[in-house]
Order: C-alpha cells, then structure tokens, then sequence
C-alpha cells in the first residue's frame, strides 16, 4: 500500500504500533526490501518504508540526483505523516539520506527522532567523494558494485536485471557523491552505527566515527555478512531494531 503522495510504502501497519520506525534503502533498491519486516518486527512497530523516484511504484519518475532536494520534499511528506514517536532507520546511502532528514525533521518541524540507526555507511564527513562511476557503462558499474558487495552477483546474470538497477542506481550515487555536510546541531537521541563484518567498504573505524553527530551517545554494532548484511539476516537485524525502538533492552 502507498502513502503519503507516493513518498511510502507500508503493510498492514498494527493498529496497536507505539512507535513507527522508518525505514531508508540503499542505492539502486527500493522500499519492497522491507515488506518482510512488518511482519517480523511484531505489533508495537508500525514499518514506514520510504520509496525513492524512478524504482518499483514509482519507475515513471526520473531518479533525484540531489540530498538536498530528496529531504526537501521527503521531509514536510513525513512530518505530516508522524503521528507516533519515530525512529529512522536508513541503510548506506539510505542512512545519509536518513541522518538529513532526521535533522531537517528535527531542526525546521521540530520533530527529532527517539533514534537513529545508521548502517553500513561513513559519517557524513566521509561523504562527497567522486568515485568516478559516471565513466563506467552499464555493465562495469555493476561489476564493479558486485566486486564491493554492493549489489548482489545475481543481477549481472539477467540484462533486464541490470537495466532496471543502473537507471536508479546512478542517480543514487550521484546523491552520494555530490553530497556536502554542513555543521550544526548534533542529533540529541541515541545513535546506533551498525555494519556487516566483511564489508571492507565500511570498516568499524569508519562507524565508530558516528559517534561525533549524536549528543545523546552513540553504539556500535557488527553483524555477520557483507554490506547487504541486513538482508541476509533479516531476523536478527529487526531482533535487535525491535529491542531498540521499543526500549525492552540495551543493545550490546
């Protein structure tokens, strides 16, 4: 089901969810990764998937290529949509996107989230860089995203596979690499930094540097796998959400 002038996706929410937690994808993905998690997640969590132009319901649109411009009009769809204490959950280039919407929310609607959980990306200060995937064809920025663990070996199999990941994909890496941090108020909830433990592209030294946006303390947690650890291990990864977001116990 979509919400929210097409902005959400969300399954069945329980009429009986305290908390709703928000969930960002990674690039070239969309909200459908999280359809599972409601269920998993059980009945004090509503699962408030954000979908991105140019994927999935949305594929008519064309990609955004801009942080800025994404929060700009994400931000105002999701603060009329809060109606519960939230948390935002956002996965590699979903958790930059995540941390400025979590500012913008905070900052100019006064709405700061009960946490925020960044996985499987650098901080902010770590972003910006060009990789140079604009030069690359189709095929070798999905090899080369393969070599990463970034996207899974399976879609360079099926020519139709890699078309219909490359089209959003590229404007997603163009978020992240044209991407500018600017100064300001440290978020004042919890933060959790979370990563894959063979993900070489995100290395416990570079979560750990997390820790400088939050005031109110950050954690650090390794799960086994690679990058797209949250996928391999969607039981364990929405065990420990779940503990977070409705506060029965402390992350280890």
């Amino acid at each position: 089901m979509t919400a929210g002038g097409s902005w959400f996706v969300e399954w069945a929410p329980p009429k009986t969810a305290k908390v709703l937690l928000v969930c960002l994808p990674h690039a070239g993905s969309g909200a459908h990764q999280f359809r599972k998690w409601q269920e998993l997640m059980g009945p004090e969590v509503a699962v408030l998937a954000v979908q991105l132009p140019g994927r999935e319901n949305r594929w008519r649109q064309p990609p955004a290529t801009d942080a800025e411009e994404v929060v700009g009009q994400l931000a105002p769809a999701l603060s009329a949509r809060l109606d519960l204490p939230y948390v935002v959950f956002g996965h590699s280039m979903g958790a930059l996107l995540g941390y400025e919407l979590a500012r913008t929310l905070g900052s100019r609607h006064g709405q700061w989230p009960a946490r925020f959980v960044a996985s499987a990306c650098r901080a902010p200060h770590r972003q910006g860089e060009d990789a140079g995937s604009a030069e690359l064809s189709d095929g070798q920025l999905v090899a080369e995203l393969i070599r990463r663990g970034v996207v899974p070996e399976y879609v360079a199999r099926d020519d139709r596979l890699v078309r219909l990941v490359v089209r959003p994909l590229r404007g997603d890496l163009a978020i992240c690499d044209t991407y500018v941090h600017t100064a300001g108020e440290l978020l004042p909830c919890p933060l959790s930094a979370w990563r894959g433990r063979d993900d070489t592209g995100v290395t416990r030294q570079h979560i750990q540097e997390w820790g400088g946006y939050s005031a109110a303390g950050t954690t650090v947690r390794t799960f086994d796998g690679g990058h797209l650890y949250h996928l391999a291990n969607s039981q364990e990864v929405t065990d420990g959400l779940r503990r977070l977001v409705t506060c029965m116990e402390e992350e280890t």
